[in-house]
């Protein structure tokens, strides 16, 4: 770096010229999440957040344990969590965040899920009584299941499908999706979780903690986060995020548009082609709407996908590891090890 400024707003410079100014850094970086929930030091912070989350259980002591959950099949993956909790009645808590939309997610989330299932239950016993297992998924982007739903938090549990009678409490899927958060800072309440959502939301483009989060949990949230608290080494490793992530940022939201306007154009002649075979009016007007929402969908799908891996090849000849690549670009590791 050439120069570090972190009084005041923090403004901090790196040797590409490109500037930052932020006094507090992102707290969906892997790494700031973990310094200011999953820390001896913050543990009071995840237990309140699990708390306001998990409100059917009243935790008062977690453990944080390996990341990584090991497959009783060699031919199967290995899965790695951001989080894995045990709290003091055994319950399993895994905490997944995402930034990049994946496909099948909900699947995904489900599957990793298993694992601690699996390794409660020991091998060779008749036995299935494991302890309860939730899975909660802080993602940045909307899933797909929960279209038309617009609430952040959304709750899954194994129930029948006409009384609701539910199967099990042992195993819950909870996602919270940041982007229907909308609150400013003005329309904040005293809410726990709502400020959290804030955070998350919001954290790198605050310049003081807003009043409305008076809550002990969030003093500390802010002072692990700011950039100025951090030493030198830690401090440049999470610029160094930061940056890529913005840069990312900008680049697909660039692939958005370019796939938007392809995909429009795409659309509009397809769309004419079948309303004129259809007949006149009410046939034109009908292909044109349609050809435009598939051809705007594929346009974003192909443009997002063919962004995502020159950014990948970018990025790995920069000699960035496989796994922050896969982070930054939502990529399957496989892919972009081929690259």
């Amino acid at each position: 770096m050439r120069k570090d400024d972190v009084d005041g707003l923090g403004y901090l410079y790196l040797d590409c010229g490109e500037e930052i100014t932020s006094r507090y850094a992102d707290l969906l970086i892997d790494d700031v999440f973990k310094l200011a929930f999953g820390q001896e030091s913050t543990k009071d912070v995840m237990i309140e957040f699990l708390n306001r989350v998990i409100p059917d259980r009243k935790i008062v002591e977690v453990d944080f344990m390996d990341k990584e959950m090991r497959s009783v099949n060699r031919r199967e993956k290995n899965s790695v969590y951001d989080m894995n909790c045990e709290t003091d009645d055994g319950t399993r808590i895994i905490v997944e965040l995402q930034r990049r939309k994946q496909l099948d997610y909900a699947e995904r989330a489900i599957y990793y899920s298993t694992f601690q299932i699996r390794n409660q239950v020991e091998a060779g016993t008749f036995g299935y009584n494991f302890c309860p297992v939730y899975v909660i998924n802080i993602l940045d982007f909307d899933l797909d299941v929960n279209e038309g739903n617009p609430n952040v938090l959304t709750t899954y549990r194994l129930c029948e499908t006409t009384t609701h009678e539910q199967l099990t409490d042992k195993y819950t899927l909870i996602f919270i999706e940041l982007r229907k958060f909308k609150k400013s800072e003005e329309e904040l309440s005293s809410d726990i979780l709502e400020g959290i959502y804030f955070c998350l939301r919001n954290m790198s483009v605050l310049n003081e903690r807003p009043k409305q989060l008076e809550h002990e949990i969030f003093k500390k949230i802010f002072d692990v986060a700011e950039l100025a608290n951090m030493d030198e080494v830690k401090r440049s490793e999470i610029l160094r995020k930061m940056t890529t992530e913005r840069d990312l940022s900008n680049q697909m939201a660039y692939a958005i548009q370019v796939g938007r306007e392809e995909g429009l154009e795409k659309g509009m002649a397809e769309g004419l082609e079948k309303g004129m075979a259809e007949g006149l009016e009410k046939g034109i007007e009908k292909g044109i709407e349609k050809g435009i929402e598939q051809g705007m969908a594929e346009g974003i799908k192909e443009g997002s996908y063919a962004k995502s891996v020159e950014i990948a090849k970018r990025l790995k000849e920069m000699g960035m590891p496989i796994s922050d690549i896969v982070s930054a670009t939502g990529l399957d590791s496989d892919k972009v090890s081929e690259l």
